[in-house]
């Protein structure tokens, strides 16, 4: 769907009802001279060492790992030892 937008005077716009009132967006310039509006969403500053990209890859391969029936359940004899030796 194409919507054509003309700014005001003050080089507003309004968005088309798809958009939620309130709603925060980023405005992406493209290498192409457009520009591209991105949904966000806040994060709590406290969770934002969830989003980094190492921990990221992190529980993707913790995940992949439990899928493919390779982890420990940590009230197990091996996971036990496994928390002892992290104690160390």
């Amino acid at each position: 769907m194409n919507t054509m937008l003309v700014p005001d005077a003050r080089r507003r716009v309004t968005l088309p009802a798809s958009f939620k009132a309130g709603q925060p967006v980023n405005l992406e310039p493209m290498e192409d001279g457009t520009y591209r509006l991105v949904p966000m969403v806040a994060i709590p500053e406290h969770q934002l060492w969830a989003w980094r990209s190492d921990v990221q890859e992190r529980v993707e391969t913790a995940l992949q790992e439990h899928h493919n029936g390779e982890g420990i359940a940590m009230d197990s004899p091996e996971g036990q030892e496994f928390l002892r030796r992290l104690e160390k």
